[in-house]
Parts: C-alpha cells; sequence; structure tokens
C-alpha cells in the first residue's frame, strides 16, 4: 500500500462541501463553506490525482494482459549493404522491417 501525503479525511470533507456548495448555491457565499474549501483543497488534489493514477494503473494492467493473449505479428529484419558512400561506410547499410501482419 502507498503511503499517503494528504489527509483522506480532508480531502473527503471538501468533495462533501463542494457538492453541497453546487447543489445549494446559497452555501457558494458562505463563509465557513469557503473556509472548508481552501483548506482542504490541496489535500483533495493529491487524493484525485493518486485516485487518478490508480486507475491509469489498472488500465494498463489490462491492456498488458490483452496483448499477451494476441497473436504477436512475424515481422522481418533487413539490413543492406552499404552503397560505398562514408557515410553508410561509417554507420553500415540502411535497415528495414517489415510485418506480415494482415489486418482482419
Amino acid at each position: 500500500m502507498k503511503k499517503h501525503n494528504y489527509n483522506f479525511w480532508l480531502a473527503i470533507t471538501y468533495e462533501v462541501a463542494y457538492d453541497f456548495a453546487q447543489h445549494f448555491k446559497v452555501l457558494r457565499k458562505n463563509k465557513i463553506i469557503r473556509l472548508i474549501l481552501n483548506y482542504c483543497k490541496e489535500d483533495w488534489i493529491l487524493w484525485r490525482i493518486e485516485t487518478a493514477l490508480d486507475s491509469v494503473d489498472k488500465q494498463i494492467e489490462k491492456i498488458k494482459k490483452q496483448w499477451e493473449t494476441q497473436q504477436k505479428p512475424k515481422h522481418t529484419y533487413i539490413e543492406h549493404e552499404p552503397d560505398g558512400s562514408n557515410a553508410q561506410l561509417l554507420l553500415g547499410g540502411t535497415m528495414e522491417i517489415k510485418s506480415n501482419f494482415l489486418r482482419e
């Protein structure tokens, strides 16, 4: 489990206060609600970032599992002989990769 560098309860407090302020427009100008939102906002941002990154990690793992089950396309690697130019004598000939992948 990851160590949090935010207060979870302040993040939840921000979420609840923000939802109430969105639902009850009178609360948007309430001094206490504004103080709560200002005080808890940093913790809420860090919490939202962490939850978003966790979601991305789960999606990555799901995609990796899908890739493992798919048939890998075959490819051919071709390295051509240098054509005699100075650059190709130093670096080698041109390289080419051809895929035998067919679209369904």
